[in-house]
C-alpha cells in the first residue's frame, strides 16, 4: 500500500517557473475564451434582435463568427496548457458568466439578482478549490484473479 505525504510534492526548482508560466497561460487563455464566448452571444442578440436591419444583421453575423472562432481557439489553447480539462472548462464557464453579466449591463442595462451572484460566487469557490495544488494521483490497486 502506498503512503502519500501530507503536502503535495513540489516541482524541482528548475521546473517551477515553467510550470507557473504554463498555469498562467492556461488560465489566461480560458478567461479570454469565456469573454469571446460572451461577445459572440451578445453580437448574435444584436444581429437577430427585433429592430435589426440588414446592415446590423450582416455585421452581427460576421462578429459572431469571428468571436466564436476566437473563443474555440483560446479554449483549445487553454486546454493544452491546463492540468485537466475540468479546470479549463470551469474557468471558461466562470469567465463567460462574468463577461455576460458585464455585457448585459453595458449593452442592455440588465442587472442580475442576488441569487445569480450567489451562484457565480459558488462557481468561484469551486474554481479556487480546483486551482489549488493537486495531490499526486493514487496508483490503481491490482485486481484479484479468482
Amino acid at each position: 500500500m502506498a503512503v502519500y505525504p501530507d503536502s503535495p510534492a513540489g516541482f524541482p526548482r528548475h521546473l517551477q517557473a515553467g510550470a507557473m508560466r504554463r498555469r498562467f497561460w492556461g488560465v489566461f487563455n480560458c478567461l479570454c475564451a469565456g469573454a469571446f464566448g460572451a461577445l459572440a452571444a451578445a453580437s448574435a442578440k444584436l444581429a437577430f434582435g427585433s429592430q435589426a436591419n440588414v446592415v446590423f444583421c450582416t455585421l452581427g453575423i460576421i462578429v459572431m463568427a469571428t468571436t466564436n472562432s476566437l473563443m474555440w481557439t483560446f479554449f483549445s489553447r487553454g486546454l493544452s496548457f491546463s492540468m485537466s480539462s475540468a479546470i479549463a472548462s470551469v474557468t471558461v464557464t466562470f469567465s463567460n458568466i462574468l463577461s455576460s453579466a458585464f455585457l448585459g449591463f453595458v449593452l442592455y442595462g440588465e442587472c442580475q439578482e442576488v441569487l445569480w451572484w450567489g451562484g457565480a460566487f459558488l462557481i468561484l469557490c469551486g474554481l479556487i478549490l480546483i486551482h489549488r495544488n493537486l495531490s499526486p494521483p493514487r496508483k490503481a490497486l491490482p485486481h484479484k484473479q479468482q
